[in-house]
């Protein structure tokens, strides 16, 4: 999802108010990616990655559920090999399973959730898209 940034913010602005309301959030630049609030929610992470005139609204799952959706994409993986090639064929490498797994992975935590992700977006939205003026 994406919020705009009506107001034409500047990302330490943003980071700013977001703190306020989440005192653990954290600006970082990850390597070949937009500035990125990064906000601890339970155990996994809110991410708002800043563009110029919105922000994207992403998440990562805990560790544990991205190992378990790897898993889920080898096992995948290897049943639709063993298909095709008509005798067990069984895949423990390539980056396909891995990528197939962690989007079924963050599918299935975001659905799970949908509540947290909702109140999150609503919150990040009016946090965003208010002005502060008593400052």
């Amino acid at each position: 999802m994406n919020i705009s940034n009506s107001q034409s913010k500047s990302v330490e602005q943003i980071f700013s108010e977001v703190q306020t309301q989440f005192p653990k959030a954290e600006l970082k630049k990850p390597f070949l990616s937009p500035l990125t609030i990064i906000i601890p929610h339970d155990n996994f992470k809110f991410l708002l990655r800043y563009k110029k005139n919105y922000l994207q609204v992403d998440f990562t799952p805990p560790v544990y559920w991205l190992l378990g959706g790897m898993l889920a994409g080898f096992a995948l993986f290897t049943a639709i090999l063993s298909i095709i090639f008509q005798r067990l064929v069984i895949s423990f490498g390539g980056v396909i399973p891995v990528i197939i797994g962690v989007l079924i992975i963050k599918v299935v935590f975001k659905s799970t959730r949908k509540d947290a992700f909702k109140s999150f977006e609503d919150e990040a939205n009016i946090l965003v898209n208010t002005t502060n003026n008593g400052i």
